[in-house]
C-alpha cells in the first residue's frame, strides 16, 4: 500500500528498472499463448521479497511457468491495461476496494485448475457483496504500534491514541484515507456498525485535532523506519510490518485493541491472455503449505484455514487472524463503500493533507 503518487503515476522507468532487477529465474511458456512468463506486482519491500521467495521462484521450480515479480501496484496503470485490452500484469497485490469497485473485470475461477474449498476460507468479521465467488487472497489489520522498550502505559483504543495529553508523543500516521477516517470516528465515538457510510467532515475534524503531532508516512518502509529509529512514539499501522521489526528484535509491538482488518482477494483480468496459467498460480498459492510460506515471509495472513493450522503456534500472535486477535477486532473494511466513494474520498483527504 503506498500514497496516491504510486497509486496512479508511478514511473515507467522506475518500474521498468525493477521489473530488470526482480526477474526470478525460469522463461516458461505460458500455455494462453502470452508473452510466456508471469507478471506478479506487489507494494514492494519485504512484501515483494516474499513474494518472490515464497511464491514465484517454487511456482516456477514446479511448474516451468516463468515469473517476474516487480512493484509498485499502480491502479492507475492497471486500469489503463484492462480498458486497452493490453494486460501485462497476471497478478497484483490489489487491496479489496479496488478489486470490489472493479466486480465486473474478473476472470471466473477455473475450478477444473483451482482445487479449492469454500469452507476453507478464514471469514473476516462483517460481509462482503459481490465479494462471495472469488479465491481468498491474504489479510491484514491496522492496529496501534507502541514501543516496549519503556514502562510507559500505551493507547489500547483509537480514542487512547487521538489522546495526546494522556499519551504525549508523535504519532505516524498514513497518509491516506483508507483505514485513517475509520479510526478516526472510532476515536471520536462512533461504533462500528454505525460508521458507514463515513462521515468524512467529522473524521477529518478529529483528525484536526492531532494534526500538530502527526507525522506521516507514506509506505510500509517508512513506517518501520519511523518505529525503529523512534521518530515516531506511536503509529496507525499495517500489522505485518510492525510484526516483521518485532521478529527481528526490535521493541515494538501491535495494540489488537480495536483492530480494523482488511482483506483481498486472488483475481486476474478476464482479458488476460495468460489467464489459464494464472489460475495454475492461484492453485499453487492456496496450497496450505504455500499459504503458510507466504504468511511466515510477508505477515499477511492466510486466506484458508489449512494454511494458519501450518503456522507455528508461537509466531500464530503476530497475525490479524489469530482468534485472540480477530475477537478485539473493531470490524472489517467496508469494501462496498470505498468501492462508491473512493475518488471523491482521495480528494478530500488530499485536500486537507495539502493544507
Amino acid at each position: 500500500m503506498k500514497r496516491q503518487a504510486r497509486r496512479f503515476a508511478a514511473s515507467i522507468l522506475a518500474l521498468a528498472a525493477t521489473a530488470a532487477l526482480s526477474s526470478c529465474a525460469g522463461s516458461g511458456t505460458g500455455a494462453d499463448g502470452g508473452k510466456g512468463s508471469l507478471t506478479i506486482v506487489t507494494f514492494g519491500g519485504t512484501t515483494g521479497e516474499g513474494f518472490k521467495k515464497a511464491v514465484a521462484e517454487p511456482f516456477t521450480k514446479a511448474t516451468g511457468i516463468g515469473t517476474q515479480v516487480t512493484d509498485p501496484v499502480d491502479y492507475g496503470k492497471y486500469t489503463a491495461q484492462y480498458k486497452s485490452g493490453k494486460v501485462d500484469w497476471d497478478y497484483a497485490d490489489f487491496e479489496g476496494f479496488y478489486i470490489a469497485q472493479h466486480l465486473g473485470w474478473w476472470a471466473p475461477t477455473d475450478t477444473g485448475i483451482v482445487k479449492y474449498k469454500t469452507t476453507d476460507t478464514i471469514d473476516l468479521p462483517g460481509d462482503q457483496p459481490g465479494t462471495d465467488d472469488l479465491l481468498p487472497g491474504g489479510s491484514y489489520a491496522f492496529t496501534i504500534a507502541y514501543h516496549t522498550d519503556n514502562d510507559k502505559p500505551h493507547p489500547k483504543t483509537w480514542a487512547d491514541f487521538f489522546d495526546t495529553k494522556k499519551f504525549p508523543g508523535k504519532r505516524a500516521m498514513y497518509n491516506w484515507p483508507y483505514g485513517m477516517l475509520e479510526a478516526a470516528l472510532l476515536a471520536d465515538g462512533v461504533p462500528f456498525d454505525h460508521l458507514y457510510p463515513l462521515d468524512i467532515p467529522r473524521a477529518l475534524k478529529k483528525l484536526d485535532t492531532i494534526k500538530d503531532d502527526i507525522v506521516f508516512w507514506n509506505s510500509g518502509a517508512e513506517l518501520q523506519q519511523m518505529m525503529s529509529t523512534g521518530e515516531a512514539d506511536y503509529a496507525f499501522a499495517w500489522n505485518n510490518r510492525i510484526a516483521d521489526l518485532q521478529r527481528k528484535g526490535a521493541p515494538v509491538a501491535n495494540e489488537w485493541g480495536q483492530n480494523i482488518q482488511d482483506g483481498t482477494y486472488l483475481v486476474t483480468a478476464k482479458n488476460n491472455p495468460q489467464a489459464k496459467d494464472t489460475m495454475k498460480l492461484f492453485d499453487f498459492m492456496l496450497q496450505p503449505k504455500n499459504q503458510a510460506s507466504l504468511a511466515e515471509r510477508t505477515g499477511y495472513s492466510p486466506g484458508t484455514k489449512p494454511g494458519f493450522a501450518l503456522i507455528p503456534d508461537k509466531d500464530k500472535q503476530y497475525y490479524n487472524v489469530d482468534p485472540k486477535n480477530l475477537q478485539q477486532a473493531a470490524g472489517s473494511i467496508n469494501l462496498k463503500w470505498w468501492a462508491e466513494n473512493f475518488d471523491s474520498t482521495v480528494e478530500k483527504w488530499n485536500a486537507w493533507a495539502g493544507q
